[in-house]
């Protein structure tokens, strides 16, 4: 059976193809129009170039696909070649298939977050999903819990006001700091900044909502109250005290967040007895709250698809329309689902886009290509590394990399400065050798979609000091030889030089552009930024310097 899943809402689009219940391929829209969260594409969007991709990549034409999934509050535009055969389901239901059935659980609690979901229609008018949970086993999806917020207008708030949503919550404040965007893309600085803030805001918070039962409220008045207080903080700091007063708004809704989700999975784990959680949805990208749920909930094991947000649901689409229309029954896999679904690009690909730039840069093809890697990066060198198949989500897992030697503070300044172009305040991630991780950081649990941020321990600190958070943290992930073979190899060339098993792993892109997915897309990031070297594949690329 062959299953075409469609994804997204208003941007992170994507597509998804299923094949006999195993995922061929999956990819989101912005990688291949380059444009950010696919966001604002106008007509161009009727061409779903996602859904080509996939294909193509299983050697199908669309009609080869027995079903087409797509949840429901997808922009019927991405739709449109083939509405006449799509399936709609909820937009909830995407996600929670999304995380359940890539999961190595064959029973578990579900959690769905995030800004808003599929339109419900109630007595109190125009409402849209925010929090849903369901019990999940080899008989399918069952909701437990399904919670919707009355959809209102946006006066002194902001675009697209959702109440009881904790998604939105986090956005508002992300905006009124100056972190804003469509489809919440300033909550991954807001959640870096936090680490710089004090607790000047927390209590004041509190009285902005309420949670009890399993349920967060928030209504028009208190999130228009909660504005109007940031506002005028904001008004009243002054250009000296401005930065410090948005890291302590930012530090007071992380704390909140963290808060609300460790009391909602306590009241899951009552509800359902599970031992094992899968979440899903945008917030399920906040990689510190998921931690806390580890330390503070009695959940043992948690699993997060890597594309835990909008994009995602293609995944989730693909896979129910599997398990659920094609009747399959659920077996867990016993590895780990693998986020590397995307084209793997040949030689040939390779060498036509070297061609393109080929007076600007230099190529060599060293016979011991990652000892001559880890040596560059030793030394100090910034490399772009663009290996195999693309990954899925927004977080760079290793394939579409740019990789630096961890241990000196300053690589994090740099990185940020003249590679990224973005905040100084920006954390970056560390990817571990799994038998090591346990002696830098504190846990042994597998991270392999970089979804969690634990403590590094404070004795390793100033040894990766350029991975290591404010607050001693870091947004980890852990890489194994089954999953990443390549990547493995070079963390070992690392170590056998440093003593180190750990680099610095960055998204390769630039800033507010997304994630480079070609041959040509890195030629382009590599030469207008300051990396220092590119590996595509076994060629290692340098610059021709300037005259």
């Amino acid at each position: 059976m062959r299953v075409l899943g469609l994804g997204g809402s208003h941007h992170d689009y994507g597509a998804c193809l299923v094949r006999d219940g195993v995922v061929v391929s999956a990819v989101e829209e912005e990688r291949l129009t380059r444009v950010k969260m696919a966001f604002g594409l106008g007509p161009r969007l009727a061409k779903a170039e996602a859904v080509d991709y996939v294909l193509d990549e299983a050697g199908l034409g669309i009609g080869d696909v027995d079903l087409i999934v797509a949840n429901d509050f997808l922009n019927p535009v991405y739709a449109a070649r083939f509405a006449d055969r799509v399936h709609w389901i909820g937009h909830h239901l995407s996600h929670a298939a999304s995380t359940f059935y890539t999961s190595p659980f064959e029973e578990a609690a579900v959690l769905v977050l995030d800004g808003r979901g599929s339109d419900v229609g109630t007595d109190a008018g125009l409402c849209c999903e925010t929090t849903t949970s369901y019990r999940a086993d080899p008989s399918g999806l069952r909701p437990l819990a399904a919670h919707a917020g009355r959809v209102t207008l946006a006066d002194e708030r902001s675009v697209d006001p959702c109440e009881d949503s904790i998604g939105w919550m986090y956005e508002l404040v992300s905006r009124e700091i100056g972190f804003g965007g469509p489809g919440g893309q300033g909550a991954g600085k807001t959640m870096g900044l936090a680490a710089y803030g004090g607790p000047r805001y927390v209590e004041a918070m509190r009285d902005w909502y309420s949670l009890s039962d399993g349920r967060f409220r928030q209504s028009t008045e208190q999130q228009i109250a909660m504005r109007r207080h940031i506002v005028s903080e904001l008004a009243g700091a002054g250009e000296r005290g401005r930065d410090e007063v948005r890291a302590d708004l930012a530090h007071a809704v992380q704390h909140h967040v963290e808060r609300i989700i460790v009391e909602l999975a306590r009241w899951l784990h009552k509800q359902t007895g599970q031992s094992r959680l899968c979440l899903a949805g945008g917030v399920a990208l906040n990689s510190v709250a998921n931690f806390k749920i580890l330390e503070e909930t009695p959940f043992e094991e948690v699993h997060i698809v890597p594309a835990a947000g909008d994009s995602g649901t293609s995944l989730g689409a693909a896979l129910y329309g599997h398990y659920v229309h094609g009747g399959a029954g659920w077996t867990p896999r016993t590895e780990p689902f693998t986020p590397y679904l995307g084209r793997e690009y040949g030689t040939a690909d390779i060498d036509a886009a070297l061609d393109a730039v080929s007076d600007r840069v230099r190529v060599s093809r060293p016979a011991e290509l990652l000892v001559s890697v880890a040596l560059r990066l030793a030394a100090g060198d910034v490399v772009g590394w663009f290996q195999g198949r693309s990954e899925i989500g927004p977080r760079a897992l290793g394939n579409r990399s740019i990789l630096a030697d961890p241990r000196p503070a300053w690589m994090r300044d740099r990185i940020n400065e003249k590679v990224k172009h973005r905040e100084p305040f920006r954390p970056f991630a560390p990817i571990v050798r799994q038998a090591r991780q346990a002696e830098f950081f504190g846990t042994d649990i597998p991270v392999y979609y970089m979804l969690l941020v634990a403590p590094v321990l404070e004795h390793k600190r100033q040894q990766i000091a350029a991975v290591t958070h404010a607050d001693g943290t870091a947004r980890l992930q852990t890489v194994t030889a089954a999953l990443n073979p390549r990547l493995d190899a070079l963390l070992a060339a690392f170590e056998r030089l440093t003593g180190v098993p750990v680099l610095l792993n960055t998204s390769f892109n630039d800033n507010d552009e997304p994630i480079v997915e070609s041959p040509a897309d890195a030629l382009r990031c590599f030469l207008n930024t300051d990396l220092d070297a590119l590996v595509l594949g076994d060629t290692l690329v340098t610059k021709v310097p300037a005259p």
